[in-house]
This record gives C-alpha cells, sequence and structure tokens, in this order.
C-alpha cells in the first residue's frame, strides 16, 4: 500500500499571508499498516480542523484540494499551528508523523543575469531599505535564481538552500516538492548534498537529484507507460488541483505500484479517493479486478452458501 501524504494547511497563492511556499502535509511514520496510518492522519486532520473552528469561531475556509487556507507571514507558522492543534493528542511529530513541504517553486521563482540585480518579472523596485539590502545581497550571488519564499524578500539559490537545510533539521520534515525551479540544475544538487538522507527532494518535472511526482494524464494507457518507465517506489503519485471525485486515481495507485499519494485533504471530493483505497485495503487476499479498459468496477458480491442437505 502507498503512503499517504495529505494535506493540511494552504498557503502561497493558494492562502492569505506572505508566505509564499505552498502547502504543509503530513505523512505517517513508515512500516505501519495502511488502516492505521489513515487513522492517525485524520486525527490529525480532525485536530487541526477543530482548532481553526475555535480560533475563527467556525469561519474557516477549505481549499478545492481539502486543507485548509490560513494566512501565514512565515513558513514555520503552517508547523507551529499544527503541533498546537496537536497538544491534547498523544501523536508526536517527528516519531508517529512527519511533515511534508511543497514549496512550489516555479511559482514565484525569477531568472537574472548574476551580478546584475534581482527584481522579480514584472517586479517594482522598491524604495524601502529593506529591500534594497535584499537586493543588493541577492546580487552579490553567482547564481541566476531568485526566491520570493516570503513575500517581499528575494533571495539566491544559495540562501534558500540554508533555509531549507535548517529547517529540515529543526521541523520533523521528512520531504520537499518542487523546493527549486525545475531548471536550477545546480540548486538541486546542492540542496540533495545538504540534505543527503535527512529528507526526500521531489520534483513535478524530470529533475536530477530528485524523485518525481507524478499526475494522471489524458489517457490511461499514457499514465501507465509513463509510470511503468519511472522508479515507482519512490513516485508521489499526486491528484490535479480540481479533482473532479473519479475515484480510478485511487485504483491506479494500488497497481501501479507507486510509494506515495497526495491527493489532499480529507474534505470534499478528495476524501472519496482515500475512501476508496481504504475500502480496498480491507479487501481479504490480493486485490482483484480493480482497473478496467476506463474505468474501475466492485469484485463480485459473494454468492450465498446452498443450504445444507437434510
Amino acid at each position: 500500500m502507498p503512503t499517504p501524504i495529505v494535506s493540511i494547511i494552504n498557503s502561497g497563492k493558494n492562502g492569505a499571508g506572505k508566505n509564499n511556499m505552498a502547502s504543509l502535509a503530513v505523512c505517517p511514520n513508515l512500516g505501519l499498516p495502511f488502516e492505521k496510518n489513515m487513522a492517525t492522519m485524520n486525527i490529525i486532520y480532525q485536530a487541526v480542523e477543530e482548532f481553526l473552528k475555535k480560533k475563527h469561531h467556525n469561519n474557516i475556509c477549505v481549499a478545492p484540494n481539502g486543507a485548509f487556507s490560513v494566512a501565514c507571514d512565515r513558513p514555520e507558522q503552517m508547523i507551529e499551528l499544527v503541533k498546537e492543534a496537536l497538544t491534547e493528542q498523544e501523536i508526536v511529530p517527528g516519531s508517529d508523523f512527519f511533515f511534508v513541504l511543497d514549496c512550489l517553486a516555479t511559482d514565484y521563482h525569477a531568472e537574472v543575469t548574476p551580478g546584475q540585480g534581482s527584481a522579480k518579472k514584472g517586479q517594482v523596485s522598491s524604495k524601502s531599505k529593506k529591500k534594497r539590502m535584499s537586493v543588493i545581497a541577492a546580487a552579490q550571488s553567482n547564481s541566476r535564481h531568485r526566491y520570493d519564499w516570503i513575500e517581499g524578500q528575494l533571495k539566491p539559490t544559495e540562501d534558500l538552500c540554508d533555509f531549507l537545510e535548517g529547517f529540515v533539521e529543526n521541523e520533523n520534515i521528512v520531504a520537499l516538492v518542487d523546493p527549486l525551479h525545475h531548471e536550477d540544475v545546480e540548486g538541486y544538487e546542492a540542496l540533495s548534498k545538504k540534505l543527503g538522507s535527512k529528507c526526500l527532494l521531489f520534483s513535478r518535472a524530470r529533475t536530477p537529484h530528485s524523485a518525481n511526482v507524478f499526475r494522471l494524464h489524458t489517457t490511461l494507457s499514457h499514465s501507465i507507460g509513463e509510470l511503468q518507465s519511472q522508479d515507482r517506489a519512490s513516485t508521489i503519485l499526486e491528484a490535479a488541483v480540481y479533482e473532479e471525485g473519479e475515484t480510478l486515481l485511487a485504483d491506479l495507485a494500488l497497481v501501479s505500484g507507486c510509494g506515495f499519494v497526495m491527493f489532499g485533504g480529507f474534505r470534499g471530493v478528495r476524501s472519496g479517493l482515500y475512501n476508496r483505497m481504504s475500502v480496498l485495503a480491507q479487501k481479504k487476499g490480493p486485490v482483484k479486478n480493480v482497473l478496467s479498459s476506463w474505468g474501475f468496477r466492485e469484485d463480485p458480491p459473494e454468492e450465498d452458501e446452498p443450504a445444507p442437505e437434510e
């Protein structure tokens, strides 16, 4: 069974606040049964939901991917919120579960000529001293990539790698998704050297030094062909941004051999994907007839046993 990665908090473009890192997710400790993992993820999700309801007087926003949209100005705030919500639960980060940070760096990167400043594409230069100092510091970098992981603070690749290294070591983060721009090959190489075995790196493109995040293609045959050409044990199967609720993706996760699934949170249409996996996980013996040519079908119902002869 794949390891579930469950989205908890949306930030960045999907939520208010200055924090541009897309979302925070959680995943269970490896090696436990699937149903045990799902139960742990559900406790975390419900604890955060109840905490936000109390804090915002039941006025909470759930994003299309099932995560909660929360205003955060710093990446650390997302993790602090989850920890605070779990104060009354006997679930410990770093032991029972770990954090997964979806940086989605491709959405807020900028490319510049090294030594020629770091103004973001379409961004007007600010007169504030703080932003001018940020531009001067970034201009001294040899990297042509700039990252705006906190709104208004453009940083070069080296600074982001140093930040992520400290973040991973201090916050029980087990995986980073799209931490850098896909074309920042030198950055991925430097980040993999810094993190080593401490953290998994994933990318939504074929990027060196990272594993792959896979989304369903237009045809099922194309999708299966693409999956077969990858190291599926270290691949995340991800739901689309606006998942229509079809459970075919959950079936594909089981027959593909993917190591991880990232379907979103436990609200809205995304819950159907997790429910489908749970139903199949509870079936006795090997999973049969999961995937048909263009859809899914259930196993035929068991026939009633014949009455004993008198």
